[in-house]
């Protein structure tokens, strides 16, 4: 090989690694990474989507490796706010605004295991571009056991768009309780 050649070789393969230098195209745009530890231990760091339903005031956060998963839904007393969200059981977060519902899944050996936040917060910040950051501390159950794990993790880069599917409005309440109509 000629010496022209090599220096071209090595040119090319040196232009690469700059360019890919501190770069991973999986960790780019908006991000979810979180860590479980306590009964079962583990991490997910995910690209992550942010919908937002106008009509149910409801921002939900997903994130999606696999088979595992973690969903975050924020309640915003009225609009959307940079602040700390409390996290509360999920039957409870929607009715006790401003607060925050934490979920979690991952495929075990044998079954896939599932958790739900009963505390902690969810901290959201907000760029000058508009895009939210933040962090997450949730104490979760499992829902099948006793299994208890800590959450901890980040959000960053999220630009809510309108919700895609699951943005309804709720039916009106009725003095009957007869739910829906």
């Amino acid at each position: 090989m000629s010496l022209a050649r090599v220096g071209a070789v090595a040119g090319a393969l040196g232009l690469g690694a700059l360019l890919s230098c501190g770069r991973h195209p999986v960790e780019e745009g908006p991000r979810i990474a979180v860590r479980w530890t306590g009964s079962d231990s583990g991490e997910i760091d995910a690209p992550a989507s942010a919908g937002w339903c106008d009509t149910l005031r409801l921002l939900e956060i997903r994130g999606l490796v696999g088979d595992t998963g973690i969903g975050v839904a924020v309640y915003p007393s009225g609009a959307l706010r940079p602040g700390r969200y409390r996290v509360l059981r999920p039957e409870v977060a929607d009715t006790s605004r401003p607060a925050a519902a934490v979920a979690l899944r991952w495929f075990a050996l044998t079954s896939i295991r599932g958790f739900r936040a009963e505390s902690g917060a969810v901290v959201l910040e907000r760029s000058a571009a508009g895009a939210y950051s933040g962090h997450i501390e949730a104490f979760t159950r499992s829902v099948t056991d006793n299994a208890r794990v800590t959450v901890r993790g980040t959000l960053r880069g999220l630009t809510p768009r309108p919700a895609r599917s699951g943005c309804v409005p709720r039916p009106p309440h009725s003095d009957s309780g007869a739910g829906i109509h």
